[in-house]
């Protein structure tokens, strides 16, 4: 066997167990009225009567990397002033998108940036897309962040991705 079929596909938490201190554990238990609830493992959908079984449709996993990538910035962009909010209809949710145009268009209305003319809207451009990372929650479910660049400053950007319908949806942004 080689290395790579002896490794795993998706990295896999740490058994850590650690106490704060002495007899109280890190991780606390929970309380009686709550109760956890984890991923069923693999063939133990229980189907009732009426159902035909898990959506077939929905991917398994996260939306590529590289999409992440542009999309990230796109949203930054739209999240600054420098890009139409229109051009991302048919990928970020409607409310989404209104609130980063609202925000793009009051940046755009600040006096700092009314004032310096286009050597200022030049320097606020984002350069570059750095440090992305992507979590899949669950099928169909994905939370992404990433670092936006540009030559003044950087931003973090948090986006959650859902697969409705034939493709990935933003339907949650947060950008610094």
């Amino acid at each position: 066997m080689t290395v790579q079929e002896l490794a795993p596909l998706a990295q896999l938490p740490l058994p850590l167990d650690w106490q704060v201190a002495p007899g109280i554990d890190a991780v606390p238990t929970a309380p009686r009225h709550l109760h956890l609830v984890g991923t069923a493992p693999a063939g133990s959908y229980d189907s009732g009567p009426d159902d035909s079984g898990p959506n077939d449709s929905i991917p398994n996993n996260a939306p590529p990397i590289a999409w992440v990538a542009r999309m990230a910035r796109a949203v930054g962009e739209v999240g600054i002033g420098d890009r139409p909010a229109g051009q991302l209809t048919r990928w970020v949710e409607r409310r989404q998108l209104a609130h980063l145009a609202e925000r793009g268009a009051a940046i755009r209305r600040h006096p700092s940036t009314r004032t310096a003319g286009k050597t200022q809207g030049a320097m606020r451009t984002l350069k570059q897309v750095r440090s992305i990372r992507i979590c899949h929650i669950v099928d169909g479910i994905a939370e992404t962040s990433a670092v936006l660049v540009s030559s003044d400053r950087a931003r973090a950007i948090a986006m959650r991705f859902e697969y409705t319908g034939d493709r990935w949806l933003i339907t949650a942004v947060n950008l610094g």
